[in-house]
């Protein structure tokens, strides 16, 4: 029979939602991603932090507890911390660069600024690494295998359009990085509270710590998506890609800490730090997890994150768009 004697015939496959059909290349890319040995290694690593993040928020749940029981004050609180005891102890653990102003606030038993301190110090120091190299695995072939095999065409031949493209690879990446900035995260306010004495209050503390976990998380996995994604969409060599990525962490990291090192009180400090991505990220973060209360001190690092953003999308989306013009 020819084909044209057919007759129309009903799709009998599985129907998907217009609004998802981004979850095609999102799939595909998080299943092709898993295949790598050596981020799932990665994955496994990165989860180690919280058991260091557990042992801090155990001790101060402690130290808290043992003040209150003995009728301390916050004043009697700060001024024996540093002395010894379980505060001492935390306080010696702590990272040793964290800014001055903060410490006004972690003078006394309020568990919030202490719980948001060391949610900070998570996403601040061990996180960032995490991220950089899982980033520097995922992203670069993403975009740069398309622009080599011309695989545009076979994508937008369907009803497909360039916004959907986009969004199912940065959701490919933001998968991965939510599991080791987010995920663990969020498992540790949970073992925090169940950590703490159940007469203690500690909903009524920290109710919007998990929103700021999960705002800080978004500062530090969108822009650093996007950006992995446009370089990524730059060359059609990934490993050129996976290189300017590094180059830019390193280069940045490097600038600020040479400046710092020899000029550490210098008045220009601040705008140097906004050549280290690091840097300014961590910036940012303070002030979304409530640490920083001034917003005028970090505005200058929250500008140069949206406009990273920004600029990194409009060479994504005219990068990808480039084929349909020839």
């Amino acid at each position: 029979m020819p084909i044209y004697d057919l007759g129309y015939r009903g799709w009998e496959g599985r129907l998907v939602p217009e609004a998802g059909r981004f979850w095609a290349i999102t799939e595909t890319g998080i299943r092709l991603a898993w295949q790598s040995r050596l981020l799932r290694r990665l994955l496994a690593m990165a989860s180690f932090p919280i058991l260091y993040t557990a042992v801090l928020f155990f001790i101060f749940e402690q130290a808290s507890g043992y003040a209150k029981a003995l009728g301390g004050t916050p004043a009697s609180f700060a001024q024996s911390g540093r002395g010894g005891g379980p505060i001492g102890t935390l306080q010696e653990m702590l990272p040793p660069v964290i800014p001055r102003s903060w410490y006004e606030s972690l003078a006394g038993l309020d568990r919030h600024p202490w719980w948001s301190l060391l949610f900070w110090i998570f996403f601040r120091y061990p996180q960032p690494l995490a991220l950089v190299v899982v980033a520097g695995i995922i992203a670069p072939p993403l975009v740069a295998q398309d622009v080599r095999t011309r695989a545009f065409m076979l994508y937008f031949s369907r009803p497909m359009t360039r916004i959907e493209y986009i969004l199912g690879k940065m959701t490919t990446v933001w998968g991965y990085l939510l599991m080791i900035t987010a995920v663990p995260a969020l498992g540790m306010y949970a073992m925090g509270v169940f950590m703490s004495p159940p007469d203690s209050g500690v909903l009524k503390d920290t109710w919007d710590i998990p929103l700021r976990i999960l705002a800080a998380s978004a500062v530090l996995v969108i822009p650093t998506t996007a950006l992995a994604l446009a370089l990524s969409s730059l060359t059609s060599e990934s490993r050129y890609a996976a290189f300017a990525w590094f180059v830019i962490w390193a280069v940045g990291w490097v600038t600020y800490a040479i400046y710092y090192g020899f000029l550490p009180n210098s008045e220009a400090l601040p705008y140097w730090r906004l050549a280290s991505l690091y840097h300014t990220l961590g910036e940012v973060q303070g002030y979304v997890i409530g640490l920083e209360r001034d917003f005028a001190t970090i505005s200058a690092a929250a500008f140069e994150l949206a406009v990273i953003t920004l600029v990194s999308l409009v060479i994504l989306f005219r990068r990808v768009s480039s084929p349909m013009r020839i």
